[in-house]
Formats: C-alpha cells, structure tokens, sequence
C-alpha cells in the first residue's frame, strides 16, 4: 500500500514537472492536535458544527442555548456503523466510521451528541467511546 501511494505521488510530481524545471511542493503547515474550545476548529469540528449541536440540545431540552457548554468536539471514528450509540436488538454496518463526538453541560448534566460522516447529531444516553482520532485508514 505504502509503495502504491509514493508511486503515485512519484508519478504526479513527474507529470507536473516542467522541462528542466524540478517539481516542489508546498510546504505543509502543521495541526494542532486539538485545539482549546473556543479556538476555531477543535479536533476537526467547525464552530458552525458545535453550535449546531448545541442549538440542538437546546432545542431537546428547554435550556437556553447561552447557558450550555461544550465539554470536547472532535472526529473521531466509530467501531461499527451504531456511532457509539448501539441500540438492542438492531444489527450495523460492521466496519471503522469517521464521524464526530460532541460532550456538552447542560444544566449540570453532560450530553452526548454522535454523528457520522454526514454530521447528523443524535442524542446517546449511553454512549460507546470511539476507536481513534478521525482518521480512518483504508
């Protein structure tokens, strides 16, 4: 696998190079492994994203959104196709998930919110810990 990737990168670099001219490529900034809330994007969330969730949760519950606090946002990848919420008696999709974790105060009382890849949040009253950070290797 890892000799298929640098072949391909060896053969873009190639075809972008131009007579005499040698390829370079950019250089790469690097990333904060995850950000302190409030920073921006955190563990691969945007602020739109959090507040969503939050709206959500404060939608669900009655608590004014003002007053809810985000605890962790961040990618993660998920065991199987239940996003860390499985539920009795329903068969998933058995293979690794990128998606995303959110952990919220609300009103004392920390929340889960899951999602997939389609970051679609649902509540989960007795949430699973992810496998990982995000990244899925395929």
């Amino acid at each position: 696998m890892t000799r298929l990737v640098t072949l391909a990168l060896v053969a873009g670099l190639v075809a972008c190079a131009d007579g005499d001219a040698t390829p370079s490529a950019a250089p790469v900034e690097p990333v904060a492994s995850t950000p302190a809330v409030g920073d921006g994007i955190i563990g691969g969330m945007d602020p739109e994203m959090r507040d969503a969730v939050v709206a959500q949760a404060s939608e669900e519950t009655g608590v004014d959104a003002g007053e809810i606090r985000v605890l962790s946002a961040e990618a993660v990848t998920w065991s199987d196709g239940a996003i860390g919420c499985p539920q009795e008696g329903m068969s998933y999709t058995q293979a690794l998930v990128p998606g995303f974790r959110v952990v919220l105060d609300v009103a004392g009382e920390e929340m889960h919110y899951h999602a997939g890849g389609d970051g679609i949040f649902f509540a989960c009253d007795d949430p699973q810990e992810p496998i990982g950070d995000g990244t899925v290797d395929r």
